[in-house]
């Protein structure tokens, strides 16, 4: 495995050099645009005060855009438990959280079996899916690592995307699925917390390409997640036009004037790794993206809590390497086992035993369905109806 590990002492090179390191006169218009931001956030934000007033700004732009302001305190409304399924020092269940009336979040929940009656709690991780085609959530990669996790003491939460696999009551296109997912993963939050073997103040959140979006959503704007790793979505991008809805759908960069770099930098001091590979777009983070996150964790003086490991000759994806690189990292700051995956241990499970609304676990007949009904929910959630 290669990779290079770059912490507080990675060379420092100003942002305006690596404007020009980075060849941005034939980069799209986005790039360049925020290439020029971080250079500028770069003078601007240079001590504690400076970037906890930031913070305060951006949580505040992106639920404005989102339709989330001020943030509602509703729901969960009901959870649903399903199909318990016993392996080799883990457990397996369908888990529908109602996060609006009568919207749900689906996935799966992953438990340790080796923690004895009356133990500590121990850690909790969200693991949201990328746009992995098709299996989603139900993809081996997903799997091990939920399985894996849990089998080292966490209790992982595995959720599908708004309009994927399991989640049918309206598509991934939907005009608000920006919102609706970011209010999935903060009930989702409010679901793991609410465990009675979870230890809230040990929090982690981890997804590669749109999970990581969502993972950097999420410890952006909620400081219970305590350990973030984005995997191989950070490199200069903020609304540009061909991204997904879900990640660019709704104005909650625009009015900050911010892109993803920043919401990066925002997390300080919260531990963070970013992970970056050299076959994608996220080739040059570690020159471009990390110098900048860096600084400000050294406004808090946490530099060495930022940390990112880059992999030259790996694609987009959360293989074994980055998987390794994430169970390390989470472990330093969760506190738990970090040992290596066994894949004998672990059971790849087939998509429809996955499922939480399936012919024999039917979608209540009160759901909502369709993208108007779905809105019609959300809007009384934003009016504060219950």
């Amino acid at each position: 495995m290669q990779f290079r590990v770059l912490k507080s002492r990675v060379r420092t090179a100003s942002v305006g050099v690596l404007l020009v390191l980075a060849g941005i006169g034939a980069a799209p218009a986005d790039r360049a645009q925020v290439l020029r931001d971080v250079a500028r956030m770069d003078a601007e934000h240079r001590d504690k005060a400076a970037w906890d007033r930031r913070r305060a700004e951006l949580r505040r732009e992106f639920l404005r855009g989102a339709g989330l302001w001020p943030l509602p305190q509703q729901g969960p409304y009901s959870i649903q438990r399903h199909s318990l399924r016993q392996h080799d020092g883990y457990t397996v269940e369908n888990v529908a959280i109602e996060t609006l009336p009568g919207f749900y979040c689906t996935g799966n929940l992953y438990r340790p079996t080796s923690r004895s009656v009356g133990a500590a709690r121990g850690p909790g991780i969200l693991c949201p899916h990328g746009h992995f085609k098709p299996l989603g959530r139900f993809r081996s990669e997903q799997q091990i690592r939920c399985a894996h996790l849990a089998q080292q003491g966490a209790t992982v939460f595995s959720y599908g995307m708004v309009g994927w696999q399991d989640s049918t009551q309206t598509t991934h296109d939907d005009p608000i699925v920006l919102a609706l997912q970011t209010w999935n993963s903060l009930k989702a939050l409010d679901f793991l917390c609410s465990l009675n073997t979870v230890d809230c103040t040990r929090i982690g959140m981890t997804g590669a390409s749109g999970g990581g979006t969502q993972t950097l959503y999420l410890a952006l704007l909620d400081d219970r997640v305590k350990a973030s790793a984005p995997v191989v979505i950070l490199y200069p991008w903020s609304m540009p036009k061909d991204c997904c809805r879900c990640e660019g759908g709704m104005p909650v960069m625009q009015a900050a004037g911010t892109n993803c770099i920043e919401f990066a930098a925002a997390i300080a001091p919260r531990p963070q790794l970013i992970i970056s590979v050299g076959q994608d777009a996220t080739r040059d983070f570690p020159e471009i993206g990390f110098p900048f996150v860096r600084h400000a964790y050294e406004a808090y003086g946490a530099g060495a809590r930022a940390e990112n490991v880059f992999l030259p000759k790996e694609a987009h994806d959360f293989g074994p390497s980055k998987r390794a690189a994430v169970y390390s990292f989470l472990a330093r700051n969760l506190g738990f086992d970090d040992g290596p995956e066994n894949l004998s241990r672990i059971a790849i499970e087939p998509p429809e035993q996955m499922e939480v609304f399936s012919a024999s676990h039917p979608l209540p007949a009160t759901a909502a369905r369709g993208s108007a009904a779905v809105a019609r929910a959300f809007a009384a959630l934003q009016r504060g109806v219950q």
